[in-house]
């Protein structure tokens, strides 16, 4: 089998009310898809986080279509590994004048198509090609919701059966603090909370919120600091021990996670197959967590193919502790694809179909496909 061609393709949803984080604001959301043909008939579908920057998805395509495909073109797909390698190696230099999350970001659509390609040529899900199933369902906890939705929605999070949810924080101080006051008084105990502060804090402003937030009894405080910055994370966990850290959906090496994971700056690692580098990458990165005790969290903030990327990464690790379940105003995320993802009972059943266990729906990619 050889691969005859490789596409990026975006399709943008314009949405109604954007969405603000700390890092910036999101007038659409864009999907990043990545398709590899073979001379089999085979395609395999992997997805690419394109959020920020805005024009994100025209450099995507650029490095995709200009750069990465070239290195694949009349390879034998079902070599992921090596596959992996001779792209990183091509592109490694470059990481020293450009970004190293946008190489690994695109490398990871690629890399996830083949495992799709490779799953789907001998008949087995993803997860069991990666090592096996530890489970078959993931825990997942709601991020979305407005503040208004958590302080008034207790009720329809309970009907659905999240006992996690996570908020967003880097704006306003004050304000943050009280719209946490408000979220926690509205929950009660039975629902944990999460804040994500998308790294908006230097060292100083961190270390006030979070002995601001500490008393809000947090799930976790997510990315308080930029996602380099080590010192910081070992002097907040140092000065807060019992306030859980979160962290790694932009820590993009092995040599980056061992150094804060052998170091125990953080309580729990985020990988993402979408920006991490892919299946193959973010494997290594949960077994570096794994060997320090250290659970992960699979971060992914784009549509249901790349989701369903994120589960067979959860179904065949063993440090799985739950999973990012995105809940706001965006239809296209679940209608991308033919069967759609539920929640029941807080949690989501993982594809057990072979490669990624999941079908595009054709249709909606076309209708939202950013032409040209």
């Amino acid at each position: 089998m050889k691969i005859t061609r490789v596409s990026f393709l975006c399709c943008q949803y314009p949405l109604a009310k954007p969405i603000s984080l700390s890092c910036g604001v999101l007038s659409s959301r864009n999907f990043g898809l990545v398709k590899i043909e073979t001379d089999s008939g085979i395609e395999g579908w992997g997805e690419t986080s394109i959020n920020f920057p805005p024009w994100t998805f025209k450099e995507r395509k650029a490095t995709i279509e200009d750069g990465l495909a070239a290195l694949l073109v009349n390879e034998n797909p079902l070599e992921v590994g090596r596959l992996w390698t001779k792209m990183y190696s091509a592109v490694r230099s470059f990481t020293r004048m450009w970004s190293e999350g946008a190489l690994l970001q695109a490398i990871g659509g690629l890399d996830m198509a083949l495992w799709d390609i490779a799953g789907k040529e001998y008949g087995q899900p993803v997860s069991v090609l990666m090592g096996g199933r530890y489970r078959d369902e993931a825990e997942v906890y709601a991020t979305g919701y407005s503040l208004e939705q958590l302080v008034s929605g207790a009720d329809d999070l309970h009907l659905k059966g999240y006992r996690v949810v996570k908020t967003r924080v880097g704006y306003d101080d004050q304000n943050d603090v009280d719209s946490v006051r408000r979220i926690r008084e509205a929950l009660g105990d039975a629902i944990g909370l999460m804040v994500d502060a998308n790294g908006a804090y230097s060292y100083p402003r961190a270390r006030r919120m979070a002995r601001l937030l500490s008393e809000y009894n947090l799930y976790w405080l997510e990315e308080p600091v930029l996602s380099d910055d080590v010192e910081s994370y070992l002097a907040l966990k140092k000065e807060f021990p019992l306030l859980p850290f979160a962290w790694g959906e932009n820590g993009f090496s092995v040599e980056v996670y061992q150094e804060f994971v052998n170091q125990a700056a953080v309580d729990v690692v985020m990988p993402d197959p979408s920006r991490c580098g892919g299946l193959t990458q973010t494997i290594r990165l949960c077994e570096t967590a794994w060997r320090k005790g250290v659970p992960f969290s699979p971060h992914h903030y784009g549509s249901d193919l790349g989701f369903a990327g994120a589960l067979h990464l959860v179904a065949s690790q063993p440090n799985f502790t739950i999973m990012l379940r995105d809940v706001s105003d965006c239809p296209l995320r679940e209608e991308i694809i033919e069967e759609p993802f539920t929640v029941i009972d807080g949690k989501v059943t993982i594809p057990s179909k072979p490669g990624l266990g999941v079908e595009l729906n054709q249709k909606m990619v076309e209708r939202y496909l950013v032409k040209g």
